[in-house]
């Protein structure tokens, strides 16, 4: 599934960049590692909550 239309960011690939980053950590941090800049804002909420699982995940 897509997260982010502006940076065609997928489900998959911003959950691996979560997962990498081994802790929390801004979901403005996430996008820069992935070389990618919010830029409507509409895919943050989203985003956010896949880091959170993948945090939650990883300290479970």
């Amino acid at each position: 599934m897509i997260v982010c239309v502006c940076n065609a960011l997928n489900e998959a690939t911003v959950r691996r960049a979560a997962q990498n980053a081994r802790g929390k950590t801004s979901i403005l941090k996430i996008y820069e590692s992935l070389d990618a800049k919010p830029q409507c804002g509409k895919c943050l909420c989203h985003a956010r909550d896949i880091c959170n699982e993948e945090y939650t995940e990883l300290h479970a």
